[in-house]
């Protein structure tokens, strides 16, 4: 049996004055850990305290300094539950929501709260453990003299950060370095767009175990007698500090900003917020919500559309509802009915739930008027299913065990996607890519549409499930970070969260040309810089917002230097074998 090392003050007799001082110094260890873990989070929005995340893991490497395989996981997981435990209160709301609205048919009742509340209290530590075993096999670190045993855990943290982002299981995958994408041009965008949102997050990890290494050497935090030794060693401060300044730094904006009546430039999206509320939108109310769609349909279709005769009406157009939107089941021949019913005169594309021979699945339809000399004749309908379902809410990990054991858990598993969804409107030069809800904040959703050929990203998303708080701005961020990344222009429609637009082009051509909104803001007004374009900050605003695009922009296909693939599960193999060998050897 191979024993893991322990540190030293870990093996100190419990009741010796020796042991009392460790106590003393694991209890700093501790609440260093959680402050840590807190200052993750903050980095994302509403917060958006970026500048904290690289000294948040130079807290993190020093409140692991010098610790064995056991005492490591024990920090990393509390480092863990102040990552989780800041960002994922969320939970607790959709999983109320949902089994409220979907089994108990009380979206507020008792017995939804507590549901909620216990999965959250079961998610929480399990998920933090993946901080603790990051930490634990940081640790195996070679053993060296002074600093150097500290440039392998910087390796280390390299490594485990990598694996932890791309294999660890989470319901949201979301990365540190997501917290880079601000709503302004600013110099993370940068980092973004040369490497990608993972080596984002493997910098700001890194940067702050770099800083950490000078500290040991001043002065040291669990042993108040060692003395300051040198400060040659501040320089190592310097990548951290630069990190941090990347999202205080704006960045020059030289996109173009092409007049609004240029040639070329023809494609005019109506972004529609309705702000339904979730117990209207899939209870029995499937009337009043269709009548609630029309009015929405018929003020996006009027009142643009005098606009658009009086220059000429040579704009191609396209309203776009949320996901899930057109109440009911469908297939493509009821969705014409239901285009025909609706008036619908121009193309829609939106959310809707749709039967298949194999069951049900969340999609999209793309529903296209078909004219001819006496006006609107018939309807094209496409449809794309979503592809990557959302664990323990649209599909349950596991299914076929609990099946084996006789129980069914209430949630009904939908029918996934094969590939990505992208649409043309009239033409193959017009090309979009769509995906719904979390699929946008994937690391190969927007990679996958632009291989497809999508020039502009559309994501439709219902972020009501998770409260109006928190999950509505880091789910916004998350997908704003893949589209600074891919460089692909982000148009997000929502029900009642955050409904935007938003271009990455800083440099070179820009992809969004002028915006309006209604009711309120019906002038159209130019955009001359790269950035976002929200309707509305407030959660449960109602409103349109209508975004002028580029008929053919210029994508350059990103990230622009690409990581070698497989490069840190081939690492941590290594590192563990040789920290399990060196244990061996050493006994």
């Amino acid at each position: 049996m191979i024993r893991l090392p322990q540190n030293s003050s870990e093996a100190s007799p419990e009741g010796s004055g020796e042991g009392s001082e460790t106590r003393k110094s694991l209890r700093l260890r501790l609440i260093l850990s959680a402050v840590a873990g807190v200052m993750i989070p903050l980095g994302f929005d509403p917060w958006g305290l970026a500048f904290l995340m690289p000294f948040a893991f130079m807290i993190l490497a020093l409140a692991t300094d010098r610790c064995g395989f056991r005492r490591s996981l024990l920090l990393g997981w509390v480092f863990g539950l102040g990552v989780q435990g800041t960002s994922l209160p969320w939970i607790m709301l959709a999983a109320k929501n949902y089994l409220g609205i979907f089994v108990l048919d009380d979206p507020d009742s008792l017995i939804a709260w507590l549901a909620g509340t216990g999965l959250f209290l079961i998610w929480w530590p399990l998920s933090s453990l993946g901080w603790g075993l990051c930490l634990a096999l940081v640790s195996l670190a070679p053993e060296a003299p002074g600093a150097r045993q500290r440039i392998w855990k910087c390796l280390g943290i390299l490594v485990f950060v990598a694996l932890y982002e791309q294999y660890w299981p989470r319901l949201f995958p979301w990365s540190v370095g997501s917290a880079l994408a601000t709503v302004e041009p600013s110099a993370g965008w940068i980092l973004l767009r040369q490497w990608g949102v993972e080596v984002t997050s493997l910098v700001i990890a890194s940067s702050g175990f770099l800083a950490a290494h000078i500290f040991p050497l001043v002065f040291d935090f669990f042993d108040r007698r060692q003395k300051v030794v040198t400060l040659s060693r501040v320089w190592l401060l310097i990548p951290g500090l630069a990190v941090a300044s990347l999202t205080l730094l704006p960045l020059p904006n030289r996109g173009s900003s092409s007049q609004f009546h240029e040639a070329g430039q023809e494609v005019v999206v109506s972004l529609v917020q309705p702000a339904i509320p979730l117990e209207d939108r899939h209870g029995a109310k499937w009337r009043e919500l269709n009548e609630t769609l029309l009015e929405w349909l018929s003020v996006v279709e009027d009142d643009p559309e005098k606009m658009l005769r009086s220059e000429g009406g040579n704009l191609r157009r396209l309203t776009v509802f949320p996901e899930g939107m057109i109440p009911g089941v469908h297939d493509a021949d009821s969705l014409r009915r239901w285009a025909q019913m609706a008036g619908v005169d121009q193309p829609l594309l939106s959310g809707v739930m749709v039967e298949t021979e194999e069951g049900f699945a969340n999609a999209v339809a793309l529903i296209e008027p078909v004219r001819s000399g006496v006006g609107v004749r018939d309807y094209s309908v496409q449809l794309g299913f979503k592809k990557d379902l959302v664990p323990f809410g649209e599909r349950i990990p596991g299914e076929s065990i609990f099946e084996a054991i006789g129980w069914k858990p209430p949630i009904t598993g939908l029918v996934a996607g094969d590939r990505p969804i992208v649409f043309d409107l009239g033409s193959a030069d017009h090309g979009f890519g769509v995906s719904i809800c979390y699929e946008g904040l994937l690391p190969g959703t927007s990679r996958g549409l632009q291989e497809s050929g999508a020039q502009w990203h559309v994501n439709v998303t219902e972020d009501l499930w998770y409260g109006d708080f928190l999950e509505p701005a880091q789910h916004l961020q998350l997908q704003r970070s893949r589209s600074i990344e891919s460089s692909l222009p982000l148009l997000r429609c929502t029900n009642a969260g955050l409904t935007v637009a938003f271009d990455p082009q800083a440099f070179g051509q820009q992809t969004l040309l002028a915006y309006r909104s209604f009711p309120g803001d019906p002038e159209w007004h130019t955009i001359d810089a790269a950035g976002e374009i929200a309707l509305d900050r407030e959660i449960g605003a109602t409103g349109t917002l209508q975004v002028h695009l580029r008929s053919h922009p210029q994508i350059r296909k990103g990230p622009l230097l690409e990581w070698p693939q497989g490069w840190a599960p081939i690492l941590g193999g290594v590192w563990i074998l040789a920290g399990l060998l060196r244990i061996a050897l050493q006994r």
